[in-house]
């Protein structure tokens, strides 16, 4: 941004402290307010900055002199981050609404200064930022990638309380609103403009001096929001003839629709979106201060509950992550240990992972060369992530030219041409470690000493890999999931030789390819595989004992998970999941025994959905119904057990809790807050559980041993627990104290 104000003096202060906010009224009548938190990288609202914010409100409203107000930020990259989540999270069932009354009031009065509002925004601007600017007459905002605007509170197991879910609705008509509340979307600013959401997209380097002249030209002007008392906004846009029917007489079809939405998205296991619809429901049309009191009495009945402390602790585990480096978990000190630079990648492989990294390391900027050893793959490579990018135009989430110019940064080769400038390759090949050794080998003669070797296996030990190579301590594993451009989980794996400045990197690369890592220590599966096998083990072998296949994922669905067990083979692919399945049962044969059941599949050619024939039907990559072929080649007639979805879900999570517990006693992972973190991101297990261990802790370690002790004397000694969750259950302790 440039620069807006070449003085500025604290707006107000407590006795002994720096205001937040910095007030210059220049000579014309142009006040300039910079949010600027002492000491803090973000701004954002706790209790004393909305307090001192009122204040400086109530202080302008007191002045003739002021002819327009700008709003601006002094953080890069950030214009209001919203609530304090801190004080979110300690609050309970019986927090004080004075937490929520207090924004209310301050924004009410923000609304209404006596004179035009206007918000420069560069950067995020979510949640209480985002109603920050609902509560002014005009927003604009920097063309910047980091210019995000939304109300994400959802995602907390909250709602947007200061105002969002009333002045929203109001502003850019209800089927936007409740689009942007209910998902608890963030947008670029181009797309917040097309809905209404903010007035004009400015270019970052000119943003200042626009927002100057832009609020000096609403001087004399009428207020946009003076629709009535009390701060309601008036409607950006005039409504259509389609929007004021629906947002009339059919407004009950708009929430009916809405509500069925909510509940097919999150099968009724979180409150805050149908709580946030009741609120806008209850208040779109009605008095402006009375639908504000819905928001009181909607968000008091989230604040405290189980599903809100699973979502706030998820968020700070993620918070946490950001200021990682990644070698914390090595045991090392992780203060003198700093991220290389990446400026160019390489991807070994354009298979369907292959294509997927090279296509997310381009889209975020890194000129990627991919190589294969077939003209074919590499066309398949380049057309994946063409792919990619066409939905994304589709959406109109990207235009031609973003299109032409990702594609660019993408190149390819048969030979090793052009590897020698890559800071780092990612090696996704066949899943074999003769191949592996053999790339590798390849791969060295050919770079420089400082190159890092990255690879993507999903089971087989780094430490192995990397037993024949000239330099093992540049060999690292850094684990995608699949689909790479979705799937937001990175394991980064560290071998025994790994120098913990290339794990330092990989942990820094995976942050900046916008991916969540977690660092773990090379074994067999890892962490995620590892804990999965005995759940897609046991799947199978409840569907071998006569249990349908609908059946075991309707289970698995209902309790949270996003896809079943039987169907989670069929993504994974039939065959990946026969040799994961095969590695696992040699580290580990008591808990994870082999099972011939897969490999007759792969025989019979049922891959699974990436050939369109596998568990279930598949027509155009779209899963129909369970093909009751499989149970005649698995050897078995037509389904004949009816166990109860818990007696399924007990088989299936209790192996995983077990498994859990095996790999923090061996250290596998650096804390159960890790462990969770993975599993939610690598296998979609609940949120609102909170994760695994979360989950484990919520039912008791002593619950859990007796489950298990009762499924090893019926059903055999891969079910003998723990000895972690043995002594947690003699001791009552748990995964979090």
């Amino acid at each position: 941004m440039s620069t807006l104000v070449a003085e500025t003096v604290p707006a107000t202060a407590s006795a002994g402290s720096l205001s937040p906010f910095r007030l210059t009224v220049e000579p014309d009548g142009l006040a300039l307010l910079v949010f600027d938190t002492p000491g803090e990288k973000v701004n954002k609202f706790s209790t004393p900055v909305m307090r001192e914010f009122e204040r400086v409100v109530d202080g302008l409203a007191a002045r003739s002199d002021v002819k327009a107000l700008l709003l601006l930020s002094a953080k890069p990259g950030v214009f209001i981050a919203g609530a304090d989540v801190n004080e979110i999270a300690k609050a309970d069932r019986n927090a004080d609404p004075e937490m929520i009354r207090g924004g209310h009031r301050t924004f009410n009065k923000l609304a209404n200064l006596p004179f035009p509002t206007v918000a420069a925004i560069d950067g995020a601007c979510v949640g209480g930022g985002c109603e920050t600017a609902l509560a002014m007459d005009w927003r604009l905002a920097s063309d910047s990638p980091k210019t995000q605007i939304g109300l994400p509170e959802i995602k907390l197991g909250i709602l947007p309380a200061w105002g969002g879910t009333t002045r929203l609705p109001r502003m850019i008509g209800l089927a936007n609103a409740l689009d942007v509340i209910l998902a608890g979307k963030v947008l670029d600013a181009k797309r917040a403009k097309r809905i209404g959401l903010v007035d004009e997209v400015v270019p970052q380097a000119i943003l200042g001096d626009w927002a100057k002249a832009f609020a000096r030209g609403k001087f004399g002007t009428k207020k946009r929001s003076n629709a009535g008392p009390g701060g309601a906004p008036a409607r950006v846009h005039e409504p259509k003839l389609v929007e004021k029917f629906l947002e009339g007489a059919g407004k009950g079809i708009v929430f009916s629709k809405a509500r069925q939405s909510v509940l097919k998205e999150t099968k009724g296991q979180y409150p805050a979106p149908l709580t946030a619809l009741g609120v806008v429901e209850k208040g779109f049309g009605e008095d402006f201060a009375k639908a504000l009191e819905f928001e009181v009495e909607g968000v008091r009945s989230l604040i405290g509950t189980p599903v809100m402390r699973s979502l706030m602790g998820l968020f700070f585990r993620m918070e946490e992550v950001k200021k990682e480096t990644g070698v914390e978990a090595l045991g090392a000190p992780g203060a003198g240990v700093r991220p290389r630079k990446i400026a160019r990648v390489g991807v070994l492989g354009a298979g369907v992972m292959g294509g997927g990294i090279a296509q997310l390391a381009a889209d975020k900027g890194y000129p990627t060369r991919m190589k294969d050893i077939k003209p074919e793959a590499l066309a398949l490579g380049y057309a994946q992530a063409a792919r990619i990018w066409k939905e994304l135009l589709k959406k109109r989430r990207m235009t031609r030219a973003d299109f032409a110019r990702k594609m660019a940064l993408l190149g390819g080769s048969l030979e090793y041409a052009g590897f020698e400038g890559c800071d780092i390759t990612i090696e996704a090949v066949l899943e074999k470690m003769a191949v592996k050794q053999a790339v590798l080998a390849d791969w060295e003669r050919v770079v420089p000493a400082k190159a890092i070797f990255a690879s993507n296996t999903s089971t087989l030990p780094i430490t192995e890999i990397a037993s024949k190579a000239a330099h093992p301590e540049r060999v690292v594993g850094m684990h995608f999931f699949n689909p790479v451009h979705k799937m937001p989980l990175v394991e980064v794996i560290y071998g025994v030789k790994t120098d913990p400045e290339v794990t330092a990197t990989v942990f820094d690369l995976a942050k900046k390819l916008g991916k969540t890592p977690v660092v773990v220590k090379d074994s067999p599966g890892f962490l995620v595989n590892r804990i999965l096998s005995p759940y897609i083990g046991e799947a199978v072998r409840l569907l071998l004992e006569g249990n349908s296949m609908e059946s075991i994922d309707k289970a698995m669905r209902t309790f949270g998970m996003p896809v079943g067990p039987i169907e989670l083979l069929d993504d994974v692919g039939i065959d990946v999941a026969a040799k994961a399945g095969g590695t696992m049962a040699a580290a580990f044969p008591a808990r994870m025994p082999a099972d011939p059941a897969l490999e007759k599949l792969v025989a019979a050619g049922r891959l699974g959905r990436k050939v369109g024939k596998g568990f279930y039907f598949y027509e155009k990559d779209k899963r129909g119904g369970p093909d009751q072929a499989v149970y005649g080649e698995l050897g078995l007639s037509s389904p004949s057990k009816n166990l109860s979805s818990s007696e399924i879900e007990e088989r299936l999570i209790l192996p995983m809790i077990n498994e859990a517990a095996y790999c923090l006693s061996e250290s596998i992972v650096a804390s159960p807050a890790k462990l969770d973190l993975a599993m939610i991101f690598g296998t979609g297990f609940p949120p609102f559980r909170g994760g695994l261990c979360a989950y484990a802790d919520s039912v008791g370690a002593k619950e859990i041993v007796e489950g298990l002790q009762k499924l090893a004397k019926e059903k055999g000694e891969r079910f003998v627990p723990a000895p972690l969750l043995i002594e947690m259950a003699n001791t009552g302790k748990k995964f979090f104290e």
